[in-house]
């Protein structure tokens, strides 16, 4: 009974981060890239991980879905200056995803994903696993000499926190 309770009270506690996330996301305001119809929107997207080292050995991709096409790119970084961790990233480098507005596309806020896998380990949990994320974006097309407020896209050790136990 208690255990049917406790897992109850965790969908509940997930349901309201989440509901929670989604309003002060929205409250923001803004896109994560913008540009005008005919133009490239650029997303810029960095990488706050503490306790998560990314392998160097491993193919970490980070992919943007957007209506007008896609983009992919390569994680990549300096090397851990720990002679124990040589195969991981001591930190990664930013990254900017690259995609054409068409020509002719109305002005707007348009929904994106932003699809991150990184083959990782904790370092404080000794948990190495492969991570997915998908994080949704927006793109701004903007009409001509209008400006848009944009924000870089900031993927952390909670962004991809597997689901489940391990999280």
């Amino acid at each position: 009974m208690l255990r049917g309770v406790k897992h109850v009270v965790r969908l509940l506690l997930l349901w309201l981060l989440l509901t929670v996330g989604t309003a002060q996301a929205a409250a923001v305001g803004g896109a994560q890239a913008a540009a005008q119809a005919g133009h490239t929107a650029s997303l810029h997207v960095t990488f706050g991980l503490r306790d998560l080292l990314v392998s160097r050995d491993a193919p970490n991709t980070v992919h943007l879905s957007t209506p007008w096409g896609q983009a992919s790119a390569e994680v990549s970084g300096a090397a851990h200056p720990d002679a124990t961790f040589s195969g991981y990233y001591r930190s990664v480098r930013p990254l900017h995803l690259r995609v054409r507005v068409p020509a002719g596309t109305r002005p707007g806020q348009y929904p994106a994903t932003l699809h991150a896998r990184l083959f990782t380990c904790d370092q404080k949990r000794g948990l190495c696993i492969r991570r997915d994320a998908n994080v949704a974006v927006s793109i701004q097309v903007v009409a001509a000499g209008v400006t848009a407020e944009v924000r870089p896209t900031h993927l952390t050790d909670a962004t991809l926190a597997p689901l489940g136990r391990f999280r």
